[in-house]
């Protein structure tokens, strides 16, 4: 018998301190809901769950930008659905207005409403919008030409493809022209807008110039007089991403996790309408022709809304599976099973408290060596 040290008392402590441990993690694991709350609890577990969060994260935003699509595509369609109505309103005008049974006074009074028909639908192309971009004016999706071998920008000073901003810019070349006093931007048909008043003589700094007629506006560092360069817009398709996988698409394309479509286009001149009148019963006939071209590109428009709306639905169905599937792999890894832990957690504190009752007992074994000294 020894009493210096008490070996059976430094055994029960050194299982007694393993079980608390072991009933810290448990509570620790109760508490959060994780099985894995430090890197020494499974650190190849937490190496492979970290790796999973990214594959959670970028699905999740792809849904929302699919959803978010699906809301801009109902935008158009319901700005699409009102065209649709002016034109047959306007093709009933034209039949009236091409009978015989109406006077020349009576084709003016339906030539006033066409007319005015005619400017609620560019009314209603101006202002249908999201994020201030045109949803239908044929420039959602136009995009700046900023390849180096086109030369986007020829002989401005401090002026980039970073510089330059489009809203609603047409497809088209604008010319950029500075002299002493003055910016002008002019489009590709000779139309032109002007910004007076300035002083243009290279030592400017950064100016900013809104040219808001053409919807593009340029920022220029140190513009001198007399340059002369041109800007590039090109026509687009409208793409939304909807997955991650990162593939791209096939010849330079948009990329295989977007949907895509094409600029949708209904301004009058597209339509085809846009010197059509019916103030006269020739010109009443004719209009009848025209419109019906106009109601079968409205048709078009319908047809490629819906076939992207029905593909966006699908995608949102594919990356919502996908969500959950991944979520499922990295629950297996990173979260508690409560069960089990509740288990461990109770096993646990059997083994506390007889721990603690058996190092109370293996303190007491010394105090027997008092006998022999008796």
């Amino acid at each position: 018998m020894r009493t210096h040290t008490n070996v059976p008392a430094l055994h029960t402590q050194r299982i007694l301190s393993q079980t608390n441990s072991a009933g810290a993690r448990s509570l620790g694991r109760l508490s959060s809901g994780f099985r894995i709350n430090r890197a020494a609890d499974d650190a190849a577990g937490l190496g492979i769950a970290n790796q999973l969060r990214p594959d959670l994260r970028g699905p999740r935003q792809a849904a929302r930008n699919a959803e978010q699509a699906n809301s801009v595509l109902q935008i158009a369609e319901g700005a699409t659905q009102t065209v649709s109505g002016i034109l047959d309103r306007m093709k009933e005008l034209a039949v009236q207005a091409a009978s015989d049974n109406v006077s020349d006074e009576g084709r003016a009074k339906i030539q006033a409403e066409f007319a005015k028909l005619q400017d609620e639908i560019t009314r209603i192309v101006d202002t249908t919008k999201f994020h201030g971009k045109n949803l239908l004016n044929g420039t959602f999706g136009n995009v700046l030409d900023d390849d180096p071998t086109s030369s986007t920008l020829i002989g401005v000073a401090g002026v980039t493809a970073e510089s330059i901003v489009l809203n609603g810019a047409a497809a088209g070349t604008y010319t950029l022209t500075a002299t002493a006093n003055s910016v002008t931007l002019t489009d590709g048909s000779g139309n032109s807008q002007t910004i007076g008043g300035v002083t243009v003589d290279g030592s400017q700094g950064e100016q900013t110039w809104n040219f808001n007629q053409f919807g593009i506006k340029v920022t220029t560092t140190d513009l001198a007089a007399a340059n002369t360069g041109a800007i590039v817009v090109t026509g687009g398709t409208v793409s939304f991403m909807v997955s991650v996988s990162g593939e791209e698409g096939s010849g330079g394309g948009a990329g295989q996790d977007d949907v895509s479509i094409k600029a949708l286009d209904l301004t009058l001149t597209t339509l085809g309408i846009d010197s059509d009148s019916l103030a006269t019963k020739a010109d009443a006939q004719a209009a009848i022709a025209n419109i019906d071209g106009a109601i079968s590109k409205v048709s078009d428009v319908f047809g490629e809304i819906g076939a992207a709306q029905n593909r966006l639905e699908f995608a949102m169905q594919n990356v919502n599976t996908t969500i959950e599937n991944v979520a499922a792999a990295e629950s297996t890894i990173r979260d508690a099973d409560m069960a089990a832990e509740m288990a461990e957690f109770t096993r646990n504190q059997i083994l506390q408290q007889a721990g603690t009752a058996m190092l109370a007992q293996a303190n007491m074994a010394p105090q027997l060596v008092l006998q022999l000294l008796r």
